[in-house]
């Protein structure tokens, strides 16, 4: 095994959705020796090798017969994770819903490369893919309910814990913190407000059986506030907990204060999807000059939540997608499936800006199948005042496209 220092092995690049990249990379000596995977080389290198930072435009990006490849000059380049046709999915399918702001990611849960990324604006076209796929652009959302609810089971409360509530679809008041008999003549278990996204169950049990450094922990576990592992640089997704009322419990049912990238997002649901285990997520397969090859190290993954916790909080979400805020975007008027024999974990998450000019939020991360996941999936969707696109039918879309080849219908949502 070749031993080198690991930043003449790093490569640090910056691309999503074929965008401005910059790649460091060390070039040494030409003999090669072989790596513990069969029919793969990597060049040796010397460690005192001058180092190449060379920048990357989206015009020096290419198909090949083999995916797609960044050409960095002098004969260099980098050949990549993305998937040609997931990638022209995902910008077909963004495109077709002609959404303001908009963002997808999809990974390999098993060995985290990035099969696609996508991103772009209508309302503001010099955006780059980039910054929307790369940076905290949007609240987390009801996204960060996935996050409760992984403390809450870590912490001793079963999917299946009941709480009596009133109201709670749209808002949070201080009164459904506690019981109230006259009024609180709905009960549902935990399972249910994550699948239906009701505040009001999320909010009690945060409010009954967490303490906001327990949250926080598992917050930071779940990468928010932290620098995700990556070959490019990720804005950090943020999280400002209160120390507890009704400001934490507002919090913890996914009202404001968080923000969260969609590759970020996607990363979540991956790490859910393994059990626990953070994906070791890279987009550069290997970078060749000649007969000189460079393979990146992927991050190392890590368990972060107890392999219980996790499975319990992916089984819930798998209701999302079967009868809770998902299920239209998952299912036709017949009810039958638009994945017949997949099931799809979800989280779906929508909120409106409060400031400036008004645009609506609307997430999805999933992992599919959910019993042995395969993919995971984040779109992020930000609409103007008229009619919405949905990110969960957006994710849908192109989860149709990763299991079968293309989407049945693309809705052009003006």
């Amino acid at each position: 095994m070749i031993r080198e220092k690991e930043s003449s092995r790093r490569v640090a690049l910056i691309l999503c959705g074929l965008t401005t990249l910059a790649l460091t990379a060390t070039w040494g000596a030409r003999d090669r020796a072989s790596l513990a995977a069969p029919g793969l080389m990597i060049a040796a290198h010397d460690p005192e090798a001058p180092r190449a930072s060379i920048p990357i435009t989206l015009d020096r990006i290419r198909r090949t017969s083999d995916g797609l490849v960044a050409d960095l000059g002098e004969g260099a380049r980098a050949e990549l994770t993305l998937d040609p046709r997931l990638q022209r999915l995902a910008d077909r399918v963004l495109a077709a819903h002609h959404a303001p702001y908009a963002a997808a990611v999809m990974l390999s849960v098993d060995d985290g490369r990035v099969l696609a990324l996508a991103g772009r604006s209508e309302a503001e076209p010099q955006k780059t893919a980039a910054e929307l796929c790369l940076t905290a652009w949007a609240p987390a959302a009801s996204v960060f309910k996935v996050v409760t609810a992984a403390a809450l089971v870590d912490g001793g409360v079963r999917p299946g814990a009941r709480v009596c509530y009133h109201g709670g679809v749209h808002s949070l008041e201080a009164s459904n913190l506690s019981a109230h008999p006259r009024l609180d003549r709905e009960c549902n278990t935990l399972a249910y407000g994550i699948a239906r996204s009701q505040n009001a169950i999320i909010a009690r049990l945060a409010h009954d059986h967490l303490e906001p450094a327990k949250l926080e922990r598992v917050a930071h576990a779940l990468g928010f506030g932290e620098t995700l592992p990556f070959d490019a640089p990720v804005a950090p997704s943020t999280v400002d907990l209160p120390q507890g009322g009704l400001a934490f419990a507002r919090v913890a049912a996914g009202f404001w204060q968080t923000s969260l990238s969609p590759l970020h997002g996607a990363w979540i649901a991956a790490t859910i999807g393994r059990g626990g285990v953070t994906p070791p997520m890279r987009i550069v397969e290997r970078v060749v000059r000649g007969r000189d090859v460079v393979i990146p190290e992927a991050p190392v993954a890590r368990r972060v939540l107890d392999e219980k916790t996790a499975r319990a909080v992916g089984a819930m979400m798998v209701g999302t997608t079967q009868y809770g805020t998902a299920r239209l975007g998952f299912h036709n008027s017949a009810g039958r499936t638009y994945l017949p024999g997949v099931a799809v974990a979800g989280k779906t998450g929508s909120l409106n800006r409060k400031e400036g000019p008004f645009l609506a939020y609307s997430w999805f991360i999933g992992f599919a199948p959910a019993e042995r996941p395969e993919v995971a999936v984040a779109v992020l969707l930000g609409n103007g005042s008229g009619r919405e696109a949905r990110a969960h039918k957006v994710a849908r879309e192109l989860l149709e496209g990763y299991f079968h080849g293309a989407p049945k219908m693309v809705v052009a949502l003006r």
